[in-house]
């Protein structure tokens, strides 16, 4: 049984969600819903992305309201064609963290083969600070396109959330996981290993991700519900990408449909009953920080 779970009072059979809006702050359409976000529907968690252009804007939403469960989306890639940002830190074509153009990469794989891993840490730790100086009080941290995931990126992740003492977002990762996502014999071995010290140590782990997919935006209420109705036991990463049907997010993300149709399902009071009559248990990252500081007194 998943040992935080069960510092927090459930039992091995019981379904555990934390419910979560990625990318918040990555334009207008993606925080303007703040409000409707949390207030209804099955929401229970978002990040920012604090180099974004609309960040700003959703860490004043956030002091506004200390209380709601929302993190730092720890961003070190800029996939959009013509919609792009920059590093917070010092980054330049040597250090990895800048393209030809100035901004971030494009892809999770340019930043594990051309970063450096202390421009990675630096960069990591502006993020987080610019969070702080804009009065977010954050409920935890996760990872934009699982970049944090990459080796000797991860060690720093940890790490700062450590320091911080607030909760990283960490999935249960097998061999085969890491091979798939392209790390060698060497690198996975020494991941795993990484990952029981972690877990040993008690931070918490999540036993599955889930979401639904952006390219399909056919897939509304009813195959949410079936998600949801087909989760196993244990704790589970819901994650969404909600945005504002706008002409900037049309303009910016070709699999806006996706986005809207997130935020429209997940915000259905229909699907809050359901998951409810279903006995799904529904957290957010500061259940888990009361429950790790509880654990640590």
């Amino acid at each position: 049984m998943n040992s935080l779970l069960h510092r927090m009072g459930y039992s091995a059979s019981d379904r555990v969600v934390i419910v979560h809006a990625d990318d918040v702050g990555m334009c207008h359409a993606s925080t303007a819903l703040l409000d409707q976000l949390f207030g209804v529907g099955v929401v229970t968690s978002a990040s920012v992305m604090m180099p974004c252009a609309w960040a700003q804007t959703a860490a004043a939403w956030c002091a506004a309201h200390p209380t709601a469960d929302v993190g730092v989306h720890f961003t070190l890639t800029s996939e959009w064609a013509t919609y792009r940002w920059r590093a917070l830190s010092a980054a330049s074509r040597q250090n990895g963290l800048a393209d030809a153009e100035g901004f971030l990469p494009r892809s999770s794989a340019e930043v594990f083969d051309h970063a450096q891993r202390d421009a990675v840490a630096a960069e990591i730790e502006a993020q987080y600070a610019v969070a702080l100086a804009w009065g977010m009080q954050p409920s935890h941290c996760d990872s934009h396109m699982g970049t944090m995931f990459g080796a000797g990126i991860f060690d720093s992740y940890v790490a700062l959330g450590q320091r911080y003492q607030v909760p990283v977002f960490v999935p249960r990762q097998s061999d085969a996981d890491l091979a798939r996502r392209g790390f060698d014999a060497e690198t996975r071995a020494f991941q795993l290993a990484t990952l029981q010290q972690i877990e040993a140590s008690g931070h918490p782990f999540f036993d599955q991700m889930r979401g639904l997919e952006l390219g399909d935006a056919s897939a509304g209420l009813a195959a949410t519900k079936q998600m949801f109705h087909e989760l196993p036991s244990g704790l589970t990463y819901f994650i969404h990408h909600p945005s504002l049907d706008t002409p900037e997010l049309r303009g910016i993300a070709p699999d806006w449909q996706g986005r809207v149709r997130d935020f429209a399902v997940m915000t259905d009071p229909e699907l809050r009953t359901f998951v409810t009559s279903a006995g799904i248990h529904l957290i957010g990252w500061r259940d888990i920080q009361q429950a790790l500081a509880t654990a640590n007194k």
